[in-house]
């Protein structure tokens, strides 16, 4: 699985680099570069997630759009539904680069060629769920609203690394500022003109919105990212979009800002500066960056799941574990649950708890997990004599 997301990712890369080939960017290499070191994309890379191959059709449906070959496009962007079905927002910015000053009919007809394909196939994919489950399978999980910090957080540094969101304000700031245009060069040509700047601002705009909505995982705006950097390179000149890459792709590997008092926390360098922020002690560290933090975290959190299953054998009466965020890798590494002397609940419901606790069991918790329990469950686990697992 993860071999497939490597694969896609390489895809979404590939097409990128024929969309500027098509759109005659200067500097290709360097732009594909940027986002293929983007630390959203790079760290989803390889990840059992669908972001990255969603995007890797959704691109190829850009690029077969600017090759006039719209059912291919359409097609490509059914896949990108099938993948994920808010792909189908594409739809507004492919269609605006479809825009013609050759009549209605004719926008019609080119539209037509895009969105019947697309449709046809996303909802083909769709139709076997909708078969076992009927309309039911358009419900998602419902989460609490995260806090502001939080949210301002994946919004930025969580996508584009501390490096990088310094790297996109300067830049910002150097769209504004005067330069002499004999020594600078703008990199795209001037038939890439507002329509295609349109259609970006209404692709970034759309996921934004939608993220923002419902913002719990920052790979939500990995779509974004392509259409941003061709932003960048639209208006940047050349030796200011340089500085703009060179920015973004250090941001993969040095600087980083993540939390410090978990269990998955990850191990420190020797540059390191803690501070306390939207209630939760963080640490900046300059050496390592995100690719890096996110591997020591995952290698600490399996080396704490291990510790945690191994502890479940001491374990001498009828109990069950709360386990809230570290229940699908408690699943994972143990294999077998059935094997486990306790047993393993990420939330519980009232009744449940009753159930639990009339049958005579002890019912632990994970760190902070009988406060996630209240706010995903509406149950106080304290009414049923519930203890910490772990002892802070």
């Amino acid at each position: 699985m993860n071999l497939i997301s490597v694969l896609f990712s390489t895809i979404a890369v590939f097409f990128f680099v024929m969309i500027l080939r098509t759109l005659r960017f200067k500097y290709i290499f360097l732009a594909a570069t940027t986002f293929a070191c983007i630390p959203v994309f790079f760290i989803h890379s390889t990840t059992t997630i669908d972001y990255n191959i969603a995007l890797a059709f959704i691109l190829a449906s850009f690029y077969f759009l600017h090759k006039d070959k719209l059912a291919l496009a359409g097609l490509a962007l059914g896949l990108a539904i099938g993948t994920r079905i808010t792909s189908g927002a594409m739809l507004i910015p492919l269609l605006i680069l479809l825009i013609r000053t050759d009549g209605l009919m004719n926008n019609v007809r080119r539209s037509l060629r895009l969105v019947i394909p697309a449709l046809a196939v996303g909802a083909a994919l769709y139709f076997p769920l909708y078969l076992k489950y009927g309309s039911n399978f358009f419900t998602y999980y419902e989460v609490p609203y995260p806090a502001i910090p939080k949210v301002l957080y994946k919004f930025s540094i969580e996508v584009w690394g501390v490096f990088g969101v310094l790297g996109i304000f300067i830049s910002t700031i150097l769209f504004f500022l005067p330069f002499d245009r004999t020594a600078g060069k703008f990199l795209f040509p001037r038939s890439i003109n507002e329509r295609h700047v349109i259609a970006w601002l209404v692709a970034i705009d759309i996921y934004i919105i939608a993220f923002l909505k419902l913002p719990m995982e920052a790979g939500y705006l990995i779509p974004i990212v392509p259409f941003v950097i061709m932003l960048f390179g639209k208006y940047l000149y050349n030796r200011a979009f340089v500085f703009f890459c060179l920015m973004l792709i250090g941001s993969a590997f040095f600087g980083t800002v993540s939390p410090v008092e978990r269990y998955d926390a990850a191990t420190p360098s020797k540059a390191v500066i803690n501070f306390n922020a939207g209630g939760e002690k963080l640490m900046l560290d300059f050496l390592h960056g995100p690719v890096y933090s996110y591997e020591s975290r995952r290698e600490n959190g399996i080396h704490f799941v291990e510790k945690l299953l191994k502890s479940t054998d001491t374990v001498t009466v009828k109990s069950v574990i709360i386990s809230g965020r570290w229940f699908n890798q408690m699943i994972v590494q143990s294999g077998d649950t059935s094997k486990l002397k306790v047993k393993i609940r990420d939330y519980i419901s009232e009744p449940e708890a009753l159930y639990f606790y009339a049958k005579g069991y002890v019912i632990y918790y994970l760190p902070k997990q009988e406060y996630y329990n209240k706010v995903m469950r509406n149950v106080d686990l304290d009414i049923y004599r519930a203890v910490p697992y772990i002892r802070e």
